[in-house]
């Protein structure tokens, strides 16, 4: 009876069906110095950073999904100039865009991903600020899982990403583009459905989103007339998301 019901679950959310939703960010990043001291961090409470997402699923032959997202906002900034002097201040024209596939090569549990991650870390009024905007692609190896509890669909989503060839593009001075060290991530996702009728469904889901860049390669950029090297310290992003969606089967 409980592998029947697991079936039954696993063909009901996974059959050919498109979800979109709307979610909000809990932003928290933060890079430390090599020894582990704080330099600086970004944040925002849920509201400042607001997004839209799509996820195509199809189960008819060889499963897949593809998923993307756009988010738009602000952040708050926590750190100092160069010089030691404390700043703090709201960066405005923050976005963030992720896109996603991946595929359940023997109808099971595990999948395989490949996706693209970019962040526009925004910009303030601050005389001294600059663009970045930081970028990679990534492989994933997850594990989703689907179980029902009464007339509630519950999935789960594990997933490990390692980013390919991540970089850094720095507006500052002349400009420069800094390769980023090893960066790694996890997600973790719980989502609920609740059944509207036999073709729609309303989702609620919390994500959990965690990164860590490494420390980059040093990369020369001509400031008022000099050339100096500047580098990226290492960083954790641990994200949060709510989102609530309508997903639509086929």
């Amino acid at each position: 009876m409980k592998k029947l019901l697991v079936l039954l679950s696993f063909v009901f959310i996974h059959a050919s069906n498109i979800e979109y939703y709307l979610y909000s960010i809990n932003f928290d990043y933060k890079e430390y110095s090599s020894s582990g001291v704080y330099l600086d961090g970004e944040s925002s409470n849920f509201g400042s950073l607001n997004g839209i997402g799509v996820k195509y699923s199809d189960r008819t032959s060889l499963p897949f999904y593809l998923k993307g997202e756009y988010a738009y906002g602000s952040t708050h900034y926590d750190g100092s100039t160069w010089g030691g002097t404390p700043l703090s201040l709201t960066k405005d024209g923050v976005y963030l865009i992720n896109l996603e596939g991946g595929i359940h090569p023997f109808r099971n549990p595990y999948y395989l991903a490949f996706g693209y991650r970019y962040w526009n870390r925004g910009k303030s009024d601050y005389p001294g600020d600059y663009d970045e905007q930081y970028y990679w692609s990534y492989f994933s190896f997850g594990y989703f899982y689907i179980f029902k509890i009464r007339k509630v669909f519950l999935t789960t989503d594990f997933q490990y990403q390692l980013a390919i060839n991540p970089k850094l593009d720095a507006h500052i001075g002349s400009g420069t583009t800094l390769d980023l060290g090893t960066t790694e991530g996890l997600k973790f996702q719980i989502a609920s459905y609740f059944k509207y009728n036999s073709r729609i469904m309303i989702s609620l889901m919390y994500r959990y989103q965690f990164w860590h860049i490494n420390r980059s390669d040093p990369a020369s950029v001509v400031l008022n007339g000099t050339t100096t090297y500047i580098v990226e310290p290492e960083s954790f992003t641990r994200n949060q998301y709510l989102g609530i969606g309508v997903l639509y089967k086929f």
